[in-house]
């Protein structure tokens, strides 16, 4: 029986050491075969990376072909330019008036970065002090030469009582070295007629130097050009709702609007690029008429529907606060 069970365990012995030489066999092929796994994926990205290449320079030649063919186009920029096949032709729209009300007017945007952000307590260092210092020296070489302007005595009087009201109001702080919120918006109140005067005067000098370029622009094109064109114009995204280029094209031309002949281009610089600008956006409009039946479906970001339903699994609503 002592035998049996010495026979047994060898038994036992050799199983255990054929079944460990196994695992090693296993283990070793997983080693060796991990890396080609790997590498296959590595050649299938490549592979996707490539292929969406070649995709979107498909797609950018047929832009770049649709964008050749979008002339004339009317760019309204720093003055008012056609752009033809045959060139481009410039009106200009500067406003001498326009700028000397907007850029006056600035001294509240001194003031208001300079307590951006708002001054620690009891900063000795704190610097407002050296900006408002540095506003009051502006406003007073501004003042040595603002009789030159080319303004009404009544135009230039306000601009002065405007910029004494703001070199006395900065003085003072530098001077007391206390500055409270309430000293800042009271100084702000007090200019606020005089400034609000001067927006209104200088929305008025642009918008008449640019309807005259507009209406010389039309002027010069035929009727047939008119019709096809495009108007692209531009600013910062934070007045791409109300914009005084914007008021304007709704008012002179409605149908342009309406028929969508009237581009934003937010992101576009010089007179080309915004004349191109108008390529990329007939060519999202087509893209959304094609794959959704919806010329204005790429105005909203192509993973947006998803996203919110996505949101909606991922990130439970909070109970409502009342």
């Amino acid at each position: 029986m002592m035998g049996m069970q010495f026979f047994m365990g060898d038994n036992m012995k050799i199983f255990l050491v054929h079944r460990l030489m196994l695992v090693s066999v296993v283990l070793c092929l997983a080693i060796f075969t991990a890396p080609d796994v790997r590498a296959d994926q590595g050649e299938a990205m490549d592979a996707i990376e490539s292929f969406d290449k070649a995709m979107l320079t498909i797609f950018r030649r047929g832009q770049d072909a649709l964008t050749s063919q979008t002339r004339p186009v009317m760019v309204i920029a720093k003055d008012v330019t056609v752009l033809s096949e045959k060139g481009q032709v410039s009106f200009p729209r500067g406003a001498p008036d326009y700028l000397i009300f907007k850029s006056t007017s600035h001294v509240l945007l001194g003031i208001i970065g300079a307590v951006t952000p708002w001054p620690e307590e009891n900063a000795g260092d704190a610097r407002w002090k050296e900006d408002f210092a540095a506003i009051s020296q502006e406003i007073d070489t501004l003042l040595a030469a603002i009789d030159g302007l080319d303004l009404s005595k009544e135009e230039i009087a306000r601009q002065k009582r405007m910029l004494a009201d703001a070199r006395t109001f900065t003085q003072q702080a530098v001077t007391r070295g206390t500055l409270t919120r309430q000293d800042v918006a009271d100084a702000i109140n007090n200019m606020r007629p005089i400034w609000a005067a001067n927006m209104r005067e200088a929305a008025r000098a642009e918008l008449a130097t640019l309807h005259k370029a507009v209406s010389d622009a039309r002027n010069a094109v035929s009727k047939e050009d008119w019709d096809e064109m495009y108007v692209v114009h531009h600013g910062g995204s934070n007045v791409t709702g109300i914009n005084v280029v914007e008021l304007y094209l709704e008012r002179v031309m409605p149908q342009k609007v309406a028929a969508g002949q009237v581009v934003f281009a937010e992101n576009a610089h010089g007179n080309k690029a915004m004349a191109d600008f108008v390529g990329y956006e007939r060519m999202q409009r087509l893209v959304g008429a094609w794959a959704f039946g919806d010329p204005g479906r790429m105005e909203v970001d192509l993973l947006g529907y998803e996203a919110g339903s996505i949101l909606d699994e991922m990130i439970p609503s909070p109970p409502p606060s009342d």
